[in-house]
C-alpha cells in the first residue's frame, strides 16, 4: 500500500504547485480512503493509484462542477 501511496503522491505534486506540507496534511486522509477501498474488496495497485489521484484532486480543488457526490 506505501508504493500506492508514494505513487500517487508523487504524480500529484507533478500535477499541482502543492507544497510538501500540503502533501503531508492529505497523507493520512488518502491512506484512510485507500484502506475503505482495499477493506471494500479493491486490490488492483493501478485502480487504487488512479482513485487515490481522483480523490487528492478532490481534496485539493474541491468537487468537480456538476458532481453528485454519489
Amino acid at each position: 500500500m506505501d508504493d500506492v501511496i508514494d505513487r500517487v503522491m508523487n504524480t500529484f505534486a507533478m500535477m499541482r504547485n502543492v507544497d510538501g506540507a500540503t502533501l503531508e496534511e492529505a497523507k493520512p486522509k488518502l491512506q484512510s480512503y485507500l484502506d475503505t477501498l482495499t477493506s471494500a474488496g479493491q486490490k488492483d495497485e493501478q485502480r487504487l493509484a488512479v482513485y487515490g489521484l481522483a480523490y487528492m484532486r478532490e481534496l485539493h480543488d474541491g468537487p468537480a462542477n456538476g458532481a453528485s457526490g454519489c
